[in-house]
């Protein structure tokens, strides 16, 4: 199941805070783009824009993405 978008996983994704480690070259492509975008703006309304947009890529190929949600579910209940 994805998390929800104010999950903090996704912030820590475009922040470099977390690494999501993925053989799929989209997900890797569309993640270094948001930290650039991110690095670029570091305002609270852009990283809100990159979150959502981020959640959303992954809310439409979730069945295709499975592994990787599954590593941001895992690693997130590690850290609590």
């Amino acid at each position: 199941m994805l998390p929800d978008a104010n999950h903090p996983a996704w912030r820590q994704i475009i922040t470099g805070e977390k690494a999501l480690h993925s053989s799929k070259a989209t997900i890797n492509l569309f993640i270094q783009s948001s930290k650039m975008s991110y690095a670029r703006d570091s305002s609270s309304a852009n990283l809100d824009q990159l979150i959502s947009k981020t959640h959303g890529f992954f809310a439409h190929y979730e069945s295709t993405f499975s592994k990787e949600i599954e590593q941001l579910i895992f690693e997130s209940s590690e850290n609590l």
